[in-house]
């Protein structure tokens, strides 16, 4: 059983949705130049590769291969081709996007700040670089210039959901909690929401010991989120404030059942929590 001092509400920043940490390629093939029925990622590969062979400046090559690399595991080699990709075409925005992720993925955080801001020079409507920069900031707990990001972000797509997200969630590791209310009070003017918003409300008012609106949104929560862990857990806590120990040990006992049979689970919070259903 677990006891209420192993209550874990944390968010763990060194992991964040890996589809925000992908580069993103050029989505430009000539199918009719790859077999029919093998269009799988070698042959995606090998295809880009002929062209690299035959234009060593080609941007879709560059890109392509950059992004293959980095999903390889092959950081200088993807570092390679990205840097390529700005030295030949410079007026390309996603060439600087894809060189700042690479650069926040193998520790150059500089690197990434100056490449996603470029990036959002030159493409000066999109949040999609900025609002990068934002998660990269949140990842280093720098968590000031992730809202200074996201407010960016924000000021170009005032309904950005994962700026708004992002914003709320360097708010909460401020424990600045009712600013998160803010922020969130902010997306549902909209009608909009991101993935477990009860569940970051739910862990909000449990700071803020209004435990009424704790209860309410944790149990919002484990209506449509009934296999997550943590949920349970935060349930099963406020059950025991409330001296419903009966519900306490039932909720409990479900969330140590679910962690039990997946290693992987946790009853941390983190950004993964959030993002992972609002990726684009």
């Amino acid at each position: 059983m677990f006891k209420l001092s192993q209550l874990l509400i944390v968010s763990t920043l060194s992991v964040i949705l890996n589809k925000n940490l992908i580069a993103q390629p050029e989505p430009r093939i000539d199918k009719n130049q790859i077999s029919e029925g093998e269009n799988s990622l070698e042959n995606i590969f090998q295809y880009y590769e002929k062209i690299f062979e035959i234009d060593s400046t080609n941007y879709d090559a560059l890109t392509n291969l950059g992004v293959i690399y980095q999903q390889r595991g092959d950081m200088e080699k993807s570092l390679g081709y990205f840097e390529k990709a700005v030295k030949f075409h410079p007026k390309r925005a996603r060439a600087y996007h894809n060189l700042g992720i690479l650069n926040s993925i193998i520790g150059n955080l500089d690197g990434a700040v100056i490449n996603l801001n470029k990036a959002a020079e030159l493409d000066s409507d999109s949040p999609n670089s900025i609002r990068q920069l934002g998660i990269i900031y949140l990842q280093n707990k720098k968590f000031n210039e992730a809202i200074e990001s996201f407010n960016r972000a924000l000021r170009r797509d005032n309904k950005d959901i994962e700026s708004y997200l992002g914003k709320s969630l360097a708010y909460w590791m401020l424990k600045d909690y009712d600013k998160v209310l803010a922020v969130i009070n902010k997306i549902q003017s909209f009608g909009l929401r991101f993935n477990r918003m009860e569940l970051l409300l739910a862990d909000v008012y449990f700071k803020k010991k209004d435990y009424e609106n704790a209860m309410k949104y944790a149990k919002l929560d484990e209506e449509e989120n009934s296999s997550q862990a943590e949920g349970h857990y935060l349930l099963g806590v406020l059950y025991k404030i409330n001296n419903e120990n009966n519900k306490a040990e039932l909720e409990f006992e479900e969330a140590n059942t679910i962690a039990s049979q997946n290693s992987n689970i946790s009853l941390e919070f983190n950004i993964k929590t959030f993002f992972k259903q609002n990726a684009e």
